[in-house]
């Protein structure tokens, strides 16, 4: 599955163009990969013995949705450039930030984040400062820097970052359990 996503993006492009590029994209991928391809509207599924996946695009503020099983038959989603934060984000949002971008890594009971915010640069060592603190009322071990927080527990490991880009600064927000 992962020598068909290099390959994808050509397909896609080509789908794009109309049926018969479709048609030879479909026969690339598959060349290159040994599953199954097939372009359905937005989705594109693909079915390999690694395991299936059906990758939905929308056309919204949503972003990009890969959904599938892996070889075990787990099912495994990954969403990615929507701004809406999942209920089950456990971490606050700093107040005054902007959600710009949220992607998550759904795998059975596990769950993994990525989500940005935007911020007035006059909060970003208050936005750090807010993280820092939460993470060590979470019982984590915190290591830090000027521009970083990298919290750890048995369960999970965070890493929060606040970059300037002038006229505003990013901080990316990561959850990911351990093992």
């Amino acid at each position: 599955m992962r020598r068909a996503l290099p390959v994808l993006v050509l397909m896609l492009l080509l789908a794009a163009c109309g049926n018969a590029a479709e048609n030879l994209a479909e026969e690339i991928i598959e060349s290159q990969t040994g599953g199954e391809i097939d372009v359905e509207g937005d989705s594109v599924i693909i079915q390999s013995e690694d395991g299936d996946a059906t990758i939905e695009f929308s056309e919204d503020d949503d972003g990009v949705t890969v959904s599938g099983t892996d070889e075990s038959g787990e099912d495994i989603t990954i969403e990615m450039g929507g701004t809406e934060v999942p209920d089950d984000f456990p971490m606050p949002i700093f107040s005054g930030g902007e959600v710009t971008h949220v992607s998550s890594f759904d795998m059975g009971d596990t769950s993994s984040y990525s989500v940005t915010l935007e911020i007035d640069p006059d909060d970003a060592s208050d936005a750090l400062g807010f993280y820092q603190e939460w993470l060590e009322g979470e019982g984590m071990s915190i290591t830090s820097s000027e521009t970083m927080v990298i919290a750890e527990s048995d369960d999970v490991t965070s890493i929060v970052q606040v970059s300037p880009y002038g006229s505003y600064s990013e901080v990316v927000m990561t959850w990911t359990p351990n093992g």
